[in-house]
């Protein structure tokens, strides 16, 4: 059975109806227009918001409460409509704050006059607050109309754009994204509307995404949770004019349930949205959970008469320091706490640094201490509502001064807490804070002995997000393990036996020794021969799969020397082929007492090095920062960071995507350290993890067989790596899934039958996702030591050259339907992948697109692609519906009928009612007349005049729809003279000037009633005003 979708009917009207029923009332698109006073670049509903700020705003004078006046009504809607563009967000968020914490205006009663806030939003008591939905939602831009399909308001304030697509295209989420940036964007779209949006979202039946303003499309994020009854219940309902449903529930109905149901919608924007610096940020399910969840255990009391706390455990990667911030801006907000505190406990520099930084960022404020008596400052200063320190700080706090805050109402937070949280630090903070709840966050799962127990001892865990649950979310990027120990070839007995004596049964006193064994092989990888073997094999497998890509990578090695000869043997890389910009980053020399201090074994050579950087940076901040700077950038200045312990924690580089580790590494290390190549980018699918240790061998076996790993449970572990050769099984999977798109072509060798078979978009679509995402595994695969393992020789040279057969098939297709296609955000890893691999010298690239209005250029173009008269056709039938698509918005008319004409011709000779040499030859004459702009039906007194023609179009269009036969001639005098009171009227930025459109508006209004009886029809006063709609289009789209 064959079911035909058309968006409205399989995604709007049923998203409509469920939000009616969710208590959205719904308002006509002519009732949204009156109560925009009727001007389509207004987005805000005036009279909805004028009416409901006198509704929900009072002021209290000497306990009688009194309506603000109309005047400073007005004014709180004039501060909303006027603020000043800053850009995208930063507009959005002058907005948000608007919204969120009102407007002060100055009232006088009895002659005594004084400032109270008006706010927009009932925040304490939503049931006063008033949500309309509309479809349809038509917004004026600069360069036309947008159109977005649905569109929520609370207060007669744009909340929530929706942007519906059928479920069974290619991409439809994609598309639905794509055309919500687009319309952020100034010169293409309707910003405005997202100045005021605090929620975006593309849905159709299966999927559903949601983001904020100004959000890339990598970061649109899904929501999770059980819906099911409470939907298939409301669905029964006939509720605000709706028809009961029977049906099942869709990912559709469950994600707008979730998102904006008008209780969870507000609670979203008041508490879980942040501007981090230029980002605006919405929690993801997971942090809303968790912080509901924390505000929910905090209210209840544990036997000792104190708030309850607990751990939550959000894998690395996941957003842990943003929750960190919708925490504390959750528990600010709860009005059963009372003048809450929070304190921010990390152990490490860099980790206060960054959490103070997210802070700062997200506007909070924080204050950060920088000794252990500041603390004590802080700490007796109530004022502080939220304070930053590293645990160390308490220790010294409470040796220097007795002090102790009994109150229930601070909250520790503490980062890491798998290693602080349980120490002996811990008893410092319970002696200064008895009464304060304690919230250990981690971002790797706790070990199953020790940790778990001590958790519970906290109240157990408030929140679990696991590796597992993270990955399949797309949160984070899965990782993709390489074991590469076996490729080097010295001192391979002295490694097995070192890991043999590791993985040996240990006794306590031996577990205690733990880290000394580790440092014995960690020896191995110390030495001269290792370094450059290892080296070597970097240089070799980053400059042929990575470098020029715009992804970096990291080197883990296990000391400052070793790091050091490792960059000295990059810098004096000689073979340009293998050269790669490399730099160290380490802690600086530390003299303090039980200091873990990774200087502690290092040579008098490393010193020299280190002054020698310092003599040139500066200082040691300055060095570390222009590092960081350059490997988060897309330059090549810095390609990989070698490290030592520094940023293999608490560091977050997105285009980060290879570690190369070098050392041993144990539990919470190797987890964390793991985790900085998950984070998404732009084109990257994977973390690769390439392991010189042997750390987890060959995956083999469970991960809680591996001596690293032994502590963890099996369960939390779930997806934390995967095995490579995984992904290397997926090539021939991949390459059949391209072929499976032709199985209906007989003769698979014939181009043309392959070239004709996708001339269909969607099916041409999927053949660009495929041969996209067979390239993409085959260049994981070509890049991993087990390809040559798995496979033979011949077969991967038989994968190379189908890559090579698909790619001059996707140049070929690309060129005869005239589309400007690339691999997406894949495109830079593509391009290595053929540049490196497969022999791609004889697969011609387009240079440029050719102009169809080039006679020589495509006739030149014509000589060398087109292989028979079909294939010409089509290219000359498709490069003029290019430039029709990027035209049609200036002459409607004109370049729609063409647009017709051809589309004729391609289904006459799909269906076989012309044969190749007509289909060129008519598709050729096409051609010559849209060159000279000949289309019958146009005066001759229109050649050459392009703009006045459009202007002829649009009357024609009306008229000759409304009145029957009209004077063609009449009318193309009449197009001319409309061209002619546009271009008097031109000055510069006239787009925006709304005074110059009203005024070619009147100007073009008086004309035709003034020339109305000579076109010898009647026009009526309707007609007139949709010409007026058509020119001010026309005029807007060119000139």
């Amino acid at each position: 059975m064959t079911v035909n979708y058309n968006e409205y009917q399989d995604s709007q009207f049923p998203a409509m109806n469920l939000l009616r029923k969710m208590n959205w009332i719904y308002l006509k698109p002519e009732e949204i227009y009156k109560a925009r006073g009727e001007m389509m670049s207004n987005v805000i509903l005036d009279t909805v918001l004028a009416k409901q700020l006198d509704v929900i705003n009072r002021f209290d004078y000497k306990g009688e409460k009194y309506n603000f006046s109309t005047g400073s009504i007005q004014g709180a809607i004039n501060a909303l409509k006027n603020v000043p563009n800053e850009g995208l967000v930063q507009t959005n968020e002058r907005v948000y704050d608007l919204l969120t914490l009102g407007k002060s205006f100055n009232e006088t009663v009895q002659g005594d006059r004084k400032a109270y806030t008006m706010n927009y939003i009932d925040w304490k008591n939503l049931d006063n607050n008033i949500f309309h939905v509309t479809e349809e939602f038509v917004v004026e831009g600069l360069k036309g109309k947008r159109r977005p399909d649905i569109v929520l308001f609370v207060n007669g304030i744009p909340f929530v754009v929706i942007e519906n697509k059928r479920r069974d295209t290619n991409e439809s989420i994609e598309e639905a994204i794509s055309q919500n940036i687009r319309n952020q964007k100034d010169n293409e779209g309707i910003p405005r509307l997202f100045y005021y949006a605090q929620l975006l979202l593309a849905v159709h039946p299966n999927k559903v995404k949601y983001a904020v303003t100004g959000t890339p499309a990598k970061f649109w994020a899904i929501w999770k949770e059980d819906t099911e009854t409470e939907i298939t219940k409301l669905l029964k309902r006939k509720t605000n004019n709706t028809e009961a449903e029977d049906r099942l529930v869709t990912e559709q109905d469950k994600g707008l349930y979730s998102l904006c149901e008008p209780k969870r919608l507000l609670d979203l924007v008041y508490k879980y949205i942040v501007f981090d610096g230029p980002d605006k940020k919405i929690g993801r399910y997971q942090q809303y959970f968790a912080v509901q969840e924390t505000i929910e255990r905090v209210k209840q009391i544990n036997k000792d008469g104190n708030r309850k706390g607990g751990v939550i455990w959000h894998t690395t990667g996941s957003g842990k320091s943003l929750t960190m911030v919708m925490l504390s801006k959750a528990l600010a907000l709860e009005s059963s706490i009372e003048s809450p505190r929070v304190i921010i406990v990390t152990d490490r520099i860099s980790l206060d640094k960054q959490i103070f930084k997210t802070f700062i960022n997200c506007g909070k404020s924080v204050k950060k201490a920088k000794s252990g008596s500041d603390l004590m400052e802080l700490l007796q200063d109530k004022g502080n509502e939220i304070i930053t320190t590293i645990i160390d700080k308490f220790k010294i706090a409470s040796n220097r001064v007795t002090y102790k805050d009994d109150s229930p109402n601070i909250f520790v937070l503490v980062d890491e807490s798998h290693r602080s949280q349980y120490g002996t630090a811990h008893t410092y903070m319970k002696r200064m804070m008895p009464n304060a709840s304690y919230i250990g966050f981690t971002g790797t799962p706790l070990m199953k002995k020790q940790e778990k127990n001590t958790a519970r001892k906290f109240g157990g865990f408030i929140h679990k997000y696991t590796i597992d649950q993270a990955v399949k979310d797309g949160a984070v990027l899965p990782l993709l393990y390489e074991g590469r120990s076996a490729k080097l070839k010295v001192n391979k007995k002295q490694i097995d036996r070192g890991f043999e004596r590791l993985a040996a049964p240990l006794s306590d006193e031996a577990k205690k020794d733990l880290k000394k064994k580790f440092s014995s092989i960690s020896k191995i990888y110390e030495s001269e021969h290792v370094i450059n073997e290892i080296a070597y094999d970097i240089s070799k497998h980053f400059t042929k799969n990575w470098q020029g890509t715009g992804f970096k990578a990291q080197l883990a090695v296990p000391k400052i020397d070793t790091a050091i000869r490792y960059q000295k043997y990059f810098e004096a890389q000689s073979d340009p082929t293998l050269k790669i910009n490399t730099r160290v980053v380490f802690t600086p020399p530390d003299s303090r007492q039980d200091n873990d201090d990774v200087w502690s074994e290092s040579s008098n050579e490393s010193h020299t090095y280190w002054r020698q950087l310092l003599e040139k940076f500066g200082s040691q901040e300055a060095y570390e920062n222009w590092v960081i700077e350059k490997f988060k950038d897309k330059s090549n200045d810095v390609e990989i960071v070698i490290v030592v312990s520094k940023l293999l924690t608490g560091f977050d580089a997105p285009r980060n995507t290879v570690l190369y580790l070098a050392k041993p590494l144990i539990a919470h290390n190797l987890l964390q350290a793991i985790a900085r190549v998950n984070r998404l980018f732009e084109g990257k699918e994977h973390g690769h993890i390439i392991d010189y240790v042997g750390i987890l061998g060959k995956l083999d076996e469970a991960l809680t067989e591996y001596s690293a790993l032994e502590d963890f449970d099996e369960e939390d572990l779930t997806n934390a790596v995967i095995d490579i050769r995984e992904e290397i099984r997926k090539v021939p999977v991949k390459h059949a899934e391209v072929w499976d798109i032709f199985k209906e072509v007989r003769d698979k060798s014939d181009i043309e039958s392959l070239e004709r078979h996708i001339a269909d978009k969607n099916v041409r679509d999927l053949f660009y996702t495929n041969v996209s995402a067979f390239a993409r595994v085959l260049q994981t695969a070509l890049a991993s030591d087990e390809f040559y393992e798995e496979f033979t020789i011949q077969q991967i040279g038989f994968y190379k050259n189908e890559l090579k057969k698909f790619q001059s098939l996707r140049l070929s297709v690309q060129f005869r339907y005239a589309e400007v296609v690339s691999y997406k955000e894949y495109e830079p890893r593509i391009k290595k992948l053929l540049d490196t691999y497969v022999d791609a010298e004889d697969v011609r690239v387009l240079t440029s697109d050719v102009n169809i209005f080039d006679k020589n250029k495509v006739e030149e173009a014509l000589e060398t692609y087109g292989k028979t008269a079909a294939s010409k056709a089509d290219f000359i039938a498709h490069q003029m519906k290019r430039v029709i698509t990027e035209n049609m918005e200036k002459d409607e008319a004109f370049y729609k009928k063409f647009s017709d004409l051809i589309d004729q011709t391609i289904k006459a000779f799909n269906e076989g009612r012309i044969k190749e040499a007509e289909y060129l030859e008519t598709i050729t004459n096409t051609k010559n007349d849209f060159d000279t702009g000949f289309q019958e039906g146009i005066p001759s007194v229109l050649h050459h005049k392009p703009e006045a023609r459009a202007f002829f179009g649009a009357l024609n269009s009306i008229l000759n729809n409304n009145n029957g036969a009209i004077n063609n001639e009449l009318i193309a005098q009449a197009g001319i003279n409309i061209s002619e009171i546009v271009e008097g009227l031109i000055i510069r930025d006239w787009k925006k000037n709304i005074d110059i459109q009203r005024q070619m508006e009147n100007d073009i209004e008086d004309y035709l009633m003034n020339h109305r009886n000579s076109f010898g029809i009647e026009i009526t006063f309707d007609d007139i005003d949709e010409i007026l709609v058509k020119c001010l289009k026309i005029a807007k789209n060119n000139y």
